[in-house]
């Protein structure tokens, strides 16, 4: 080989190494990125100090009214919502737990999160001895794994009282489909959940509860988690690391045979 073909073959191996390095640095900072919306394994879809605000929000209310009130929330997603780490429990039960409600509870779909003043993974109209009187919002919702977002939801009270209750009375409260697929869907849906006791008492069917602002979810506990563009940017950046060790394996084989 050529003194000029030897300097080719030089920078092409240069040339790859640094593309290599570009690609990978590529890969870490997107990565990075995506992992800050992973939704914590054992967080839930509020946050284990979300979780634990709503249900003790609850747990006054019921308290206050002898109503208990849940959520029952179809995320479309498999990644864990319904699983807490540490079972969320009021620190005072209005009402006596159902039996074994301090042990963890059984992963369910992964794509539901269930909750109530009982507690998380408790649903009061599973438990009717603890909760004669229940009032549960219920949202469903439907993900698209391409756009990584939620593109629709469907939501409900469900309640066994002499009242009638609807997502008409969240809409009158404030709380709008739009804002449960908003950036902020996560604090909106607690927003929905912690309203429940004031629109039972604004239909008289129980005594007002004095009223405090849901927190916000962490930015652990965001509702978003790492979709599809991810993983193509680890096959694409794979593929390309690939090919750069042939092509550098090739000119150095390629260079030794030509010395």
């Amino acid at each position: 080989m050529s003194q000029n073909s030897g300097k080719t073959a030089h920078i092409w191996v240069w040339t790859i190494v640094i593309s290599l390095v570009v690609v990978g640095i590529v890969i870490a900072a997107e990565s990075s990125d995506n992992d800050d919306d992973v939704v914590i394994t054992g967080g839930g879809l509020f946050g284990s100090r979300g979780a634990e605000h709503l249900v003790e929000r609850l747990n006054d209310a019921t308290r206050t009214q002898r109503i208990c009130y849940g959520w029952v929330i179809d995320t479309d997603t498999s990644w864990g919502y319904d699983e807490y780490t540490t079972p969320v429990r009021p620190a005072n039960p209005a009402v006596p737990l159902p039996p074994g409600a301090t042990d963890v509870p059984v992963p369910g779909d992964g794509e539901t999160d269930v909750g109530s003043n009982l507690g998380t993974g408790l649903d009061p109209r599973d438990h009717p001895r603890q909760c004669p009187k229940w009032v549960v919002f219920t949202a469903s919702y439907q993900y698209d794994i391409i756009d990584e977002e939620w593109t629709s939801v469907v939501t409900d009270i469900d309640a066994n009282l002499p009242v009638g209750l609807s997502d008409a009375d969240l809409t009158r409260a404030g709380i709008t489909r739009a804002d449960l697929l908003g950036a902020q869907a996560n604090a909106r849906l607690a927003d929905a959940v912690g309203a429940l006791p004031m629109i039972v008492a604004e239909k008289g069917a129980a005594p007002p509860v004095p009223q405090t602002a849901a927190s916000a979810p962490t930015s652990g506990d965001r509702a978003t988690p790492p979709g599809i563009a991810r993983y193509v940017w680890m096959a694409v950046g794979g593929a390309l690391i690939a090919v750069g060790l042939i092509w550098i394996v090739f000119a150095v084989v390629r260079s030794r045979r030509s010395a």
